[in-house]
């Protein structure tokens, strides 16, 4: 199997180096500048579950014809349609696709851009960050990717990357209702995305702050509410579980939406808190704490100057 990732950022760099340190045929496709950081000093990975080296990498260059059989997009929400674009071209016959992305809502792009057959449903659960480029910090030992293709269908590409992982050490799994997965993800960062960055500080002093958590047990409910309301299969207990979940990460967590606020990186704000107002709007659900949280910081949805 050939693999593609668009993105050596965090998520790229980690899960794309994991697969080609253990032998799999993985190539990234990179913007010109991490390109020659990359042909220069290679790959980093700095991580409690082992660091790594890659010194030399297999890089798509401008006008190469590669044709790959799985495409992992690692981009940036915002980089999403270019990354689509990118891929187009290189999408073996039967091959997939699989957004490694933020949100609930770039399975309809890439459905909408390649073909609803191609849509690889996909949800990383991972604490890093990319330090410079070239180098991804991993904070933390959770590291995971839960996969599934809509309506539970099956494609022997889906058995071979889950194969492929396992060798790699890479955990991860099949979810029988992918849609599912992607907004149990969801229900989760959008509200710790909002209330990390908002209150520019980790989730430890956030949960010690009566008032903080109060706001985040809200911003929970309202993201819960907005997916009953869009009829998305999730537990009867998953605010209780959300929470409970938040209660025992690492205290010096802090969302990627914190990363690029204190960096004066663009926000993905429009996909996560904001998403949770626009998409409770469209169903007519009230998101309140959502609304606050998103106009505090609206300000630095476009990064730094």
């Amino acid at each position: 199997m050939r693999i593609l990732v668009i993105g050596a950022g965090a998520v790229g760099g980690y899960f794309g180096g994991r697969l080609a340190a253990s032998g799999a045929d993985v190539t990234f496709a990179v913007r010109p500048g991490t390109h020659a950081v990359l042909c220069r000093d290679g790959l980093r990975i700095e991580s409690p579950l082992g660091d790594l080296h890659l010194p030399q990498l297999q890089l798509l260059s401008e006008g190469d014809e590669g044709v790959f059989d799985l495409a992992l997009i690692c981009t940036k929400l915002s980089g999403l349609d270019s990354a689509l674009e990118a891929v187009k071209g290189h999408l073996a016959p039967g091959g997939l696709a699989a957004a490694l992305q933020n949100g609930v809502e770039a399975e309809g792009k890439v459905a909408e851009v390649l073909g609803p057959e191609r849509v690889l449903g996909a949800v990383a659960y991972i604490a890093a960050a990319l330090e410079r480029p070239g180098v991804v910090v991993h904070t933390g030992e959770m590291a995971r990717l839960v996969l599934g293709l809509p309506e539970g269908r099956q494609h022997p590409h889906l058995d071979a990357f889950i194969d492929i992982c396992r060798t790699a050490g890479v955990t991860a799994e099949v979810a029988e209702d992918i849609e599912a997965a992607i907004w149990r993800k969801f229900v989760f960062l959008a509200p710790f995305a909002g209330l990390t960055a908002s209150r520019r500080d980790a989730i430890g002093a956030l949960r010690e702050d009566p008032e903080a958590w109060q706001l985040y047990c809200d911003l929970v409910r309202e993201a819960v509410a907005v997916a009953r309301a869009r009829q998305i299969g999730l537990p009867e207990d998953t605010v209780s579980e959300v929470l409970a979940f938040t209660r025992g990460l690492p205290g010096g967590m802090k969302a990627s939406m914190l990363h690029d606020l204190e960096a004066g990186r663009p926000l993905e704000l429009n996909w996560l808190t904001g998403a949770v107002v626009r998409l409770g709007r469209e169903r007519g659900i009230p998101t309140p704490a959502s609304q606050t949280v998103a106009e505090q910081l609206q300000s630095f949805a476009e990064g730094r100057a």
